[in-house]
């Protein structure tokens, strides 16, 4: 199969989505799907998926000037700005038929955010449960006060709290300062 000549350009928006708003995101990829499409220079389109409310589209164009155009028009920069009301994006382009592109991911995550979001939120399961277990053990030695309450705060935050957490606030987490999501 011939490669594509090296002027080919293809964009990578990538979108952390705000939960609650997975359907607006699908019926927005649909429609600038179809923007694209009808663009001059048009050669395909592609969506990934990743974990709940993390997607990248990749658009393929013949050229750069065509994908900026396409990008730049003020039919899909009215779409984008619809999306940025609640979600967060990265936008990437690259030209030629081997290319590469850091995509964002959950790694990406500002660590001080991640630990003020974790904290936060297991402070208050840790103070519930601490004191669930030490009424009900109070004559126990706390090494066998701690045991119980270990179990039960790591169970909880591994099948509860952090998928919730992670998916209410991947929004935030992963912006950098001008509000863009970071690699």
């Amino acid at each position: 199969m011939p490669a594509d000549p090296p002027q080919t350009a293809t964009v990578v928006t990538s979108r952390a989505i705000r939960a609650g708003h997975e359907q607006d995101f699908e019926r927005w990829a649909a429609a600038l799907g179809d923007l694209a499409e009808a663009a001059p220079g048009y050669r395909a389109a592609i969506r990934l998926g990743q974990t709940a409310g993390f997607q990248h589209l990749l658009f393929r164009f013949d050229d750069r000037a065509s994908a900026e155009a396409w990008h730049d028009s003020d039919a899909v920069r009215a779409h984008v700005a619809v999306a940025d009301g609640w979600s967060t994006a990265l936008r990437q382009i690259q030209t030629g038929d081997r290319i590469a592109f850091d995509l964002p991911s959950d790694a990406s995550a500002s660590k001080w955010k991640r630990f003020v979001t974790t904290w936060l939120t297991v402070f208050p399961v840790l103070l519930l449960v601490s004191l669930g277990v030490r009424t009900v053990l109070k004559d126990v030695p706390l090494p066998l006060q701690l045991l119980p309450s270990s179990l039960l705060l790591t169970a909880t935050l591994q099948w509860i709290i952090l998928p919730r957490l992670q998916r209410y606030t991947r929004f935030w987490l992963l912006q950098d300062s001008s509000g863009r999501l970071q690699t």
